[in-house]
């Protein structure tokens, strides 16, 4: 009987010790306000508020909502009310119950009113103004401009469009991805920060609550690309950049709005923490880190924040330790990502300084991106179309910091500004070799220079084609091997042609492409570059091309127009090889024969292609591929193919392009132990000669 009472007496204790109040003093509220010393306190009497006490100390009160100008504390079981500007809101460890709870509508609209991190934006895609405002105006009366094809979205009121009902199906998976990434909202953004026009507000409040009604996030398995893993991280963007400049607009009246917003936020971040959500080893996952970052980094008042600014941080620097080479490039298998990525990158660094706000370490690396593209820029501004590469020129203004890389500035105009680079041979990482004849000069037009690159490397799957040890070869003004592009990202059957290794100027099984599976990973390399007063040379190698096979590829560049070129294929069965070499377009069969093709252009500009006797006897044929210089562009153009039967096949491939119609009319080849040496002279009388490592 006393233990029954000695227990009962310990419950009540324990009841008293644990009881509502104290329980809420152990565990802050999520909405606080801390009032200074000296602030009038008010009370009703009746229906009048009065003034009732002065505080003589700083105190923190418990926030319950907001009633006009004031604030409504409780202190214990008082109920005071302060006025807003004599009390600091604090918001701390706000989940997202605490956000969605209607009780505290008034209150979230007050603490996303008063954010002050994150103020200087983040803009994926920078619009001039002028851009910006004659979009924003489009949109508004329903024509939407979508930088896809086919470019136009016909929303008359979208209040009521149906997203999933109403956006055509078209060949470009990008129209739909940017619809969804919120394009519009950012040319609103922009609009109203050139212009201050509170309609473009207004129209952006309006498409994010048709959008989220249409796709709660609870959902987003469903919808593939309203909730796309890349452009769910460029909306999050959008999203905050919105809010930067609605925050302190007049716009800005709806605490239902505000509480959507903050809403939406948090359970975009939620979604991109998330492991199953998340793309490792792949650009998407940097953007999806990024905007994990800005939202963590932006509303530090979020519970989560912490945590998710950690997996941020760890996520991102695992993605440049595998996508980012302490040379500065990037292994995304395309040279076009290395501007994309760049430019991107030094922006995000830029933002997070003016906001103060820390990142990984490994993003000081991405200063010394513009350094290795200087090397991959042709003479005539575009760069090699391996992988997803189109080839456009690009512009100086789409370099941060331009000034910062005279080399890269120099290479970009043509050598108009900027400092002659002196590397003509090189390396980038086991990616890419180049060759470069000259940067111009006095004598020697910049444009007509000689360039050959080589690729290789095979880190992902992302932006890969099968197009290990390719090359580009390029002189006198234009393209004489040349890649076959990314055509566009699309379903069209043009799309799957171009990432085929029969699209790429390399070596594979007839009838098959390359195994590009994760058991291949890290076997395809550019293994060394040397030069001598001679010859300039590279070689890579690469087990891409079958089960159980390698090849390997070296190039002898004479440092004018010829190159000489060896494949090595060995392989534990007897298969067909075929070479092939994909001209560039307006390169004309003149001639042709079982070993040799000679082709001109217009302009007489010329290229002489020699099987040398080697290994078995080769099937030499000039037939016709296409080439995508741009999206969507499919032009076609003539590609030699030369095909070898055996377990293990070798050629040796002269090329000599010429300014003039030059032909290579004879060849002496010795076989060393090592070496394989030729000796040529051309049809204007020079000679020359090339060995080559056996």
């Amino acid at each position: 009987m006393r233990r029954s009472v000695i227990v009962l007496v310990l419950l009540l204790l324990i009841n008293i010790c644990i009881s509502p109040e104290n329980v809420e003093a152990a565990t802050p509220a999520p909405y606080q306000v801390s009032v200074s010393a000296g602030t009038i306190l008010y009370q009703f009497s009746g229906k009048t508020l009065i003034p009732k006490t002065t505080l003589k100390s700083t105190k923190i009160f418990r926030a319950v909502t907001t009633s006009g100008a004031y604030y409504r504390l409780v202190d214990g079981r008082t109920t005071w009310y302060v006025r807003k500007q004599d009390g600091r809101l604090i918001s701390t460890n706000l989940s997202l119950t605490a956000i969605a709870d209607s009780a505290n509508t008034r209150l979230i609209h007050e603490y996303m009113m008063t954010l002050t991190r994150g103020r200087t934006p983040y803009y994926y895609d920078e619009l001039k103004d002028s851009t910006a405002i004659a979009r924003a105006d489009a949109a508004i009366k329903g024509n939407w401009y979508i930088p896809s094809p086919p470019y136009q979205l016909r929303v008359p009121n979208i209040d009521t469009y149906r997203f999933d009902k109403y956006v055509p199906n078209v060949d470009s998976n990008s129209f739909k991805f940017q619809i969804h990434y919120f394009t519009t909202l950012n040319q609103l953004t922009q609009a109203y920060a050139a212009t201050g026009q509170e309609e473009y507000l207004r129209y952006g409040k309006r498409i994010i609550s048709s959008w989220t009604k249409q796709y709660p996030i609870s959902a987003y398995t469903r919808h593939p690309w309203p909730y796309h893993d890349h452009g769910t991280a460029i909306r999050t963007f959008h999203l905050l950049n919105f809010w930067n400049v609605f925050r302190t607009s007049r716009v800005n009246t709806d605490p239902a709005f505000s509480q959507l917003f903050a809403k939406t936020l948090y359970e975009h971040a939620t979604l991109l923490a998330k492991t199953s959500f998340y793309k490792p080893n792949n650009n998407h996952g940097i953007f999806q880190d990024m905007a994990l970052s800005a939202v963590a980094e932006t509303h530090r008042s979020f519970d989560r924040s912490a945590a998710w600014r950690g997996l941020a941080t760890t996520r991102l620097t695992r993605q440049l330790n595998h996508s980012l080479s302490a040379d500065g490039v990037h292994l995304e298998h395309s040279p076009y990502y290395q501007i994309y990525l760049y430019d991107t990158l030094a922006r995000f660094n830029d933002w997070a300084s003016a906001n103060r706000f820390a990142l990984s370490s490994r993003m000081r690396d991405v200063k010394d991106m513009p350094v290795a593209l200087t090397y991959m820029l042709k003479p005539n501004g575009t760069l090699p179309m391996f992988g997803d590469t189109p080839s456009i020129t690009h512009r100086t203004d789409a370099i941060p910091y331009i000034e910062r890389y005279p080399h890269l500035l120099y290479a970009m105009t043509g050598g108009k500004a900027g400092v002659q680079p002196t590397a003509k041979a090189g390396r980038l990482s086991n990616q890419y070799a180049f060759f470069r004849q000259h940067w111009g000069g006095r004598s020697e037009p910049f444009q007509d220079a000689v360039q050959v690159t080589m690729t290789a490397g095979y880190h992902s799957n992302i932006h890969k084609h099968a197009d290990d040890l390719s090359i580009d070869l390029y002189g006198y003004g234009r393209d004489f091997l040349v890649e076959s592009g990314r055509y566009a990202y699309t379903k069209r059957p043009e799309r799957n042609v171009v990432l085929q290794a029969a699209a790429h100027n390399t070596v594979h099984v007839a009838g098959q492409s390359f195994r590009l599976i994760p058991s291949n990973l890290r076997r395809s390399q550019i293994t060394s570059v040397g030069t001598s007063s001679i010859q300039w040379t590279a070689s890579g190698t690469s087990q891409l091309i079958g089960n159980g096979m390698s090849h390997t590829r070296r190039l002898a560049y004479d440092r004018d127009g010829t190159v000489l070129v060896y494949d090595r294929v060995t392989s534990p069965v007897t298969e067909s090889f075929v070479q092939r070499f994909h001209l560039g377009v307006g390169l004309h069969r003149v001639a042709s024969g079982s070993r040799y093709a000679y082709f001109k252009d217009a302009a007489g500009r010329s290229l002489h292609l020699l099987q040398l006797e080697v290994g078995s006897i080769p099937r030499l044929a000039v037939g016709s591929s296409h080439v995508s210089y741009r999206d969507y562009d499919w032009q076609q153009r003539n590609q030699v193919a030369t095909t070898k039967r055996g377990k293990g096949v070798t050629y040796l491939t002269l090329l000599h392009i010429g300014e003039k119609p030059t032909k290579i009319s004879s060849y002496k080849m010795e076989t060393t132990s090592r070496h394989y040496i030729v000796r040529y002279t051309l049809s204007d009388g020079t000679t020359k000669t090339l060995s080559m490592l056996r």
